[in-house]
C-alpha cells in the first residue's frame, strides 16, 4: 500500500492485538491511523508493530521515541510513518534515510486516543466510535 502524503487527523494508540477487533473496518468511520501506546514501540520494537498492524488497511505510525537507531531500523524495514523525538545530527541522517526509502519522519508524537486493554478500559473503547464517527 502506497503511503498517503498526510496523516489522517484521527489517530488511535494500541497496546496489543486484543484491541484490533475494536477498530472499525474500512469505510465504517472517518479515516484514521494507529500508533503504539506511549513508550511501547521502543520496548517492543518494529517487528512487533509490523506484525501487529500487518492485517490493517490503514496508515500505521511506528513511535521510536528518542531512539534514532530504532527509527532507522524501522525505516529500512518498510515503515512508512516513523516518530523520532531525538535532536541533533542523527535527525538529519534520519530525514535523509526517510527520503531515500519513501517514508515520513515525524519529530513529535501526534495526539491520539489511547485505548486501554479490554476489559479494563471499557469507557475508552466506547469513546472510540464517537472519536472516529464520520464527519458530515
Amino acid at each position: 500500500m502506497k503511503p498517503k502524503e498526510t496523516l489522517p487527523h484521527k489517530i488511535v494508540a494500541l497496546y496489543d492485538a486484543s484491541l484490533l477487533p475494536c477498530l472499525p473496518g474500512p469505510g465504517e468511520s472517518t479515516d484514521y491511523a494507529v500508533i503504539p501506546a506511549p513508550g511501547l514501540g521502543r520496548i517492543m520494537g518494529f517487528p512487533w508493530w509490523q506484525t501487529l498492524t500487518a492485517s490493517l488497511e490503514i496508515p500505521s505510525i511506528f513511535d521510536a521515541d528518542d531512539a534514532p537507531a530504532l527509527a532507522a531500523s524501522a525505516i529500512r524495514n518498510s515503515a512508512q510513518w516513523v516518530v523520532c523525538t531525538q535532536n541533533g545530527a542523527c535527525l538529519e541522517t534520519l530525514q535523509v534515510l526517510a527520503l531515500l526509502h519513501g517514508a515520513h519522519l515525524l519529530t513529535s508524537r501526534p495526539a491520539a486516543l489511547t485505548l486501554g486493554r479490554p476489559p479494563y478500559n471499557a469507557y475508552r473503547i466506547e469513546q472510540l466510535s464517537q472519536y472516529l464517527a464520520q464527519e458530515p
